[in-house]
């Protein structure tokens, strides 16, 4: 239990997060900080899903807008999308807070309810933006 990462793919273009219960905010935090660095190295255009299917009660140890603003503040701009797996409403609510906060947040956010659906809308996204070949370089926010 707790946090973890794992590429889902060969490619390297989704990085899968599991959050589940019970886990912690300083147990999250410390994973983001390895996890934004593997995504910044792979210099090509990648993707996360934060799977929550598993997420129970979130941690009292932390002010989760804060910890998410500051999530998105230092996500590498290679990041195309973010998708939440299976969002509890309370992980709505504060996204919601986010997306209002942040405008490369409603870009990059997306939700579904199952992992498989979240790996079909990163390859949509992934197929519109770099379709053509050369077209690889850091992600441009619509």
């Amino acid at each position: 239990m707790g946090v973890r990462y794992e590429w889902a793919d060969d490619r390297q273009i989704i990085m899968n997060v599991f959050l589940e219960y019970p886990w912690t905010w300083h147990e999250y935090l410390e994973m983001m900080d390895t996890l934004l660095v593997i995504l910044r190295d792979t210099q090509h255009p990648c993707a996360t899903v934060v799977d929550c299917t598993n997420l129970g009660v979130l941690p009292k140890d932390g002010n989760v807008l804060s910890i998410l603003m500051n999530v998105e503040k230092n996500m590498p701009s290679n990041v195309f999308a973010s998708v939440i797996v299976a969002a509890p409403y309370g992980v709505g609510v504060f996204m919601n807070m986010l997306m209002k906060l942040r405008p490369r947040a409603a870009v990059l956010a997306l939700f579904t309810k199952t992992t498989a659906e979240a790996q079909n809308a990163i390859y949509a996204r992934y197929e519109k933006l770099y379709a053509d070949p050369g077209k690889t370089g850091n992600v441009k926010t619509p």
